[in-house]
C-alpha cells in the first residue's frame, strides 16, 4: 500500500509532483440530512488540500445526497470555486466509486481521502483494477485511532474481489442484462399502483376547490396532504411516461401542480387528461421519448409556453425589478452522460440532446437582492402562486444547469415567502424568500412564470 501523510496541514513526502487529483469517499448523512462527524472531518480535510494545493481537482464520489451536501458545504461554507470539484453521484459503494474515475472520468492515477479505517480496502480495490492510487494518512487528525470496523471491512473487500472479477469477464454483461429487466418489469407492476394513488389524490383534489386562492397555491396544498416528498426517478432503459403524484421532487411537484390546475381550469378531471397535460409539458411537441424529454426547468417551460399553459413574467429585455440577464447553454446532460446511461450512450440520444443545448437559455430575473422589497413595492409583480425558478450562476453547484430550485411564492405580511418541495418534505417555509436566499451564493435570483386563467 502507498501512503502519503497529512501533517501539518501539508503532505509530507514521498510527494508526487505531477498528481494534482484526489477521489474524496463519501459516506451516510445524519437523518436529518447533515454531515456526519466523518464526513465533516472529510470536508474540512478537502478545505485544508484545497488551500494547499490550488491546482488540484476533487472529485466527490457517493449517492446523490451525499455528494451534494459535501459540495454545497465546501463552496457555500468554505468558500472553495466550484470549478475545484466534479461530482460523482452514482458512487454507490467503495468498488463504484474506484471503477468511476476511470469509467466516467477517465482518471487512472490519483490520491484517495477516506477514513484511516477504510483506506486499505479502497487501495485494494485500485490495485486490483490496475490503477496507480496513493492512499492519504490522516491519522494525526483522527481522534478515533482503532478501526472498530475491521471485520466489516475484510468482508466488503471480498465482496469487491468479486465484483472486481465481475467486470473483467461477460458476466458483468449478463448482470446488467438481468437487472434492468427486473427493474422494469417492477417499473410496470407499480405503474398500476401509481395509477391507483393517482387517481384518489386527482378525486380529492378537485372536491370543493378553495377559489380563493390560487389554483396552483391551492393543488400544491393538496399535494402536501400526502406526506413528505420523495424524490421520482423515471427508467432509462425504455422511455415510458409514467407520473406519480405521491412521489416529487421540486420539478415534478410543480408539473403536477400545474397540470391539477389544467385540469379544473379547462374542466377535464380524469387520469387520462391530467396525463396529457403532463406529457405535453414534459415532452418537446408531446412525443415520447427520451431525445425529446424536457430535461431541464426552462425546457418544460418553452412547452407549457407553446401549448398556452403558462406564461413567463419576466420581459425579454431588463426591466425594473427584472433586472438580471441570464444568457447560457445547459449543459449538464452531455457533462454528466455516465449519469443518463444507457439513453445518453445512444448517439441519436446523445447528438439529439446536445443540439437542443446549443440552441440557449435566455431569460431575464430578479436579483436576489432585490426580494428584499416590500409587496407594495415593484416586487409586487409577483403574485401569489406563481412559480419561481431560483436562477443559477454561470458555476452552479450541479454546473450546467440553468435552474437550482423551485419556489411557488406566497405573500405574507407584506413578505414574499414561499411553498417547496424540500429535501425534510413538503411545506412552508418559515423564513422569507430573501432570508432563504442571501447567503446562497448559487442562487442569483428567480425568474417568474404564472399559471394562465
Amino acid at each position: 500500500m502507498r501512503y502519503v501523510k497529512l501533517h501539518n496541514d501539508r503532505l509530507q513526502a514521498p510527494l508526487i509532483e505531477d498528481l494534482k487529483v484526489c477521489l474524496v469517499l463519501g459516506a451516510k448523512l445524519r437523518p436529518d440530512n447533515s454531515l456526519s462527524p466523518i464526513l465533516q472531518l472529510r470536508v474540512r480535510l478537502v478545505s485544508i488540500l484545497a488551500n494547499a494545493y490550488p491546482d488540484w481537482t476533487f472529485y466527490i464520489s457517493g449517492c446523490r445526497s451525499d455528494t451534494t451536501v459535501i459540495y454545497r458545504t465546501l463552496v457555500e461554507e468554505y468558500h472553495i470555486p466550484e470549478e475545484r470539484f466534479v461530482l460523482d453521484s452514482c458512487g454507490y459503494n467503495t468498488f463504484r466509486s474506484v471503477w468511476n474515475m476511470e469509467m466516467h472520468f477517465g482518471q487512472t492515477r490519483y490520491y484517495i481521502l477516506t477514513s484511516s479505517f477504510h483506506i486499505a480496502r479502497s487501495l485494494r480495490i485500485a490495485r486490483w483494477l490496475g490503477y496507480d492510487a496513493w492512499g492519504i494518512d490522516i491519522s494525526d487528525y483522527e481522534k478515533v485511532k482503532t478501526n472498530p470496523y475491521f471485520w466489516r471491512e475484510q468482508l466488503a473487500a471480498l465482496r469487491s474481489l468479486l465484483l472486481v472479477f465481475c467486470v473483467k469477464t461477460p458476466i458483468c454483461d449478463i448482470e446488467s442484462w438481468i437487472y434492468w429487466k427486473i427493474l422494469i418489469r417492477r417499473l410496470r407492476r407499480n405503474e398500476q399502483q401509481f395509477d391507483a394513488q393517482n387517481e384518489q389524490i386527482l378525486q380529492r383534489a378537485m372536491k370543493n376547490v378553495d377559489k380563493s386562492m390560487p389554483l396552483t397555491e391551492y393543488f400544491f396544498c393538496q399535494l402536501m396532504e400526502g406526506g413528505s416528498s420523495t424524490e421520482f426517478t423515471q427508467p432509462m432503459e425504455e422511455e415510458r411516461l409514467m407520473v406519480s403524484l405521491s412521489h416529487v421532487d421540486c420539478t415534478t411537484v410543480m408539473e403536477d401542480v400545474l397540470a391539477l390546475a389544467l385540469c379544473y381550469r379547462d374542466g377535464r378531471a380524469t387520469l387520462d387528461d391530467l396525463k396529457d397535460y403532463y406529457r405535453r409539458m414534459h415532452y418537446q411537441d408531446g412525443v415520447i421519448s427520451f431525445a425529446t424529454r424536457n430535461h431541464y426547468f426552462t425546457w418544460i417551460m418553452q412547452s407549457a409556453i407553446k401549448e398556452g399553459f403558462v406564461e413567463r413574467i419576466s420581459p425579454d429585455e431588463p426591466v425594473f425589478p427584472f433586472t438580471g440577464v441570464q444568457d447560457m447553454q445547459p449543459s449538464y446532460m452531455t457533462r454528466n452522460k455516465y449519469l443518463f446511461s444507457p439513453q445518453m450512450d445512444d448517439e441519436k440520444n446523445y447528438e439529439a440532446i446536445a443540439l437542443r443545448q446549443q440552441q440557449g437559455v435566455r431569460f431575464t430575473y430578479i436579483p436576489r437582492e432585490l426580494l428584499n422589497m416590500p409587496q407594495d413595492s415593484e416586487l409586487g409583480v409577483i403574485r401569489d402562486g406563481d412559480i419561481m425558478a431560483a436562477v443559477c450562476g454561470q458555476h452552479t453547484w450541479a454546473r450546467g444547469v440553468e435552474v437550482k430550485h423551485l419556489l411557488i411564492a406566497k405573500w405574507i405580511d407584506g413578505r414574499l415567502h414561499f411553498y417547496h418541495a424540500s429535501e425534510d418534505g413538503l411545506g412552508l417555509e418559515s423564513m422569507d424568500a430573501y432570508t432563504y436566499m442571501k447567503d446562497k451564493f448559487t442562487m442569483i435570483g428567480v425568474a417568474v412564470y404564472r399559471l394562465k386563467i
